[in-house]
């Protein structure tokens, strides 16, 4: 890697970080260069402009995403495969807050899809319409693959299963924001397993994978 290019990695970590702390929208060339102690000079020769960088960290969060929570979850047993990316999902958090030793965090892309909800024709807000639909898509995938192997029934509808299983993730996310509550992450798991349960046929309700006394 060349050393411009370790340079930059070393920006988009710093910008996921104070993100993932104050949000995107809060972001500035400025204070980015004060995170990653560089010179204003030296973290804007990286970008075309301020919205260009909070566009490339948001990039960036979504391959660490990738990396962290989609990769490892990978199973040619659907259900299996599920189960591990909701696991991996909530560990999310826990990844983030390892990148901000002694600060509460939140997931950058979340925020930001609240954050710039006022904006509708900024760069920020379409990567994040984009980012979005890949996020329930990939759910809706998850839960295709259940119902053709067998776990969920067929007269289910797979976008259905997206849109709750992401709407449980994102108000678990405010909740943790809010309260500083341990057994939070355990009723989330509750109540994910509550919805998997629901949409599996009934033959196979008993293959529940997700273990509640962990």
């Amino acid at each position: 890697m060349k050393k411009s290019e370790s340079t930059k990695l070393y920006i988009l970590q710093k910008g996921m970080a104070f993100a993932a702390k104050y949000g995107l929208y809060s972001i500035s060339i400025g204070k980015i260069a004060a995170a990653a102690n560089m010179s204003r000079t030296g973290v804007i020769s990286h970008f075309a402009n301020k919205e260009d960088m909070q566009v490339a960290i948001l990039a960036f969060t979504e391959e660490e995403f990738k990396k962290q929570v989609v990769e490892p979850s990978i199973d040619k047993d659907a259900l299996v495969h599920l189960n591990n990316f909701q696991q991996k999902w909530l560990q999310w958090l826990s990844f983030l807050e390892n990148c901000c030793p002694d600060q509460h965090t939140s997931c950058p892309l979340i925020k930001a899809s609240i954050e710039f909800k006022a904006d509708p024709n900024c760069l920020v807000r379409q990567f994040m319409q984009d980012q979005q639909a890949r996020m329930i898509n990939y759910l809706t995938k998850l839960a295709v693959n259940c119902q053709e192997q067998g776990y969920f029934s067929n007269d289910k509808e797979p976008s259905i299963f997206a849109y709750e299983f992401y709407g449980l993730y994102t108000g678990h996310v405010v909740q943790t924001s809010l309260i500083n509550n341990p057994t939070l992450a355990h009723t989330y798991e509750k109540v994910v397993s509550g919805l998997i349960t629901r949409y599996m046929c009934n033959t196979n309700r008993h293959k529940s994978l997700i273990n509640l006394t962990n």
